[in-house]
């Protein structure tokens, strides 16, 4: 039984190499050093085209979160970033590592809100415990958000909280 187990596997990262391959998806894997961990770990998927949330999404559900996920994620390989997601030893998940061209190196979480505490409080420990287990100084930290009022809440220095309309035209 295992052997057919693992054909099927095969099968199946065959079929997602060549939907990624045809631009329909991106898949994301986890930001290591180790080839282990990164096999270990799953890859995010993130459709092409926001447009195309509701297809991988069934839940009919209206989750401005993902499509804002999926909107800079296309924005961040549009200008040419290498894209990985962090996964901290602590458990915290930072959505994009994005290394760009220029050897720039961010950190991004997306939120559709962070009028609650609780939310902004996991996305600013998320960014703060990646930062500390990164190499190298001058990783920039943001987090990106759907809304657009002011003034935002407050977050500790060196991270900025912006909305994302904003970062996606300010390039």
């Amino acid at each position: 039984m295992p052997r057919r187990s693992a054909r099927c596997r095969e099968t199946l990262y065959a079929y997602l190499d060549h939907l990624e391959d045809s631009f329909l998806f991106h898949t994301l894997a986890v930001a290591t050093d180790s080839e282990k961990r990164r096999q270990v770990n799953p890859r995010k998927v993130y459709p092409a085209d926001s447009a195309l949330v509701p297809t991988f999404d069934r839940s009919g559900c209206s989750n401005l979160g993902h499509l804002l996920e999926t909107a800079v994620c296309v924005e961040l390989l549009r200008r040419g970033a290498e894209l990985a997601y962090v996964k901290t030893s602590a458990g915290f998940e930072v959505d994009f590592r994005a290394r760009h061209p220029d050897h720039r190196e961010e950190l991004v979480q997306v939120a559709a809100s962070v009028d609650d505490t609780v939310t902004l409080a996991r996305e600013v420990r998320a960014l703060e415990n990646a930062a500390t287990e990164l190499p190298g100084k001058g990783v920039r930290r943001m987090i990106l958000t759907a809304e657009s009022r002011l003034p935002f809440p407050e977050v500790p220095a060196g991270i900025l909280l912006q909305p994302a309309w904003h970062w996606m035209l300010a390039t």
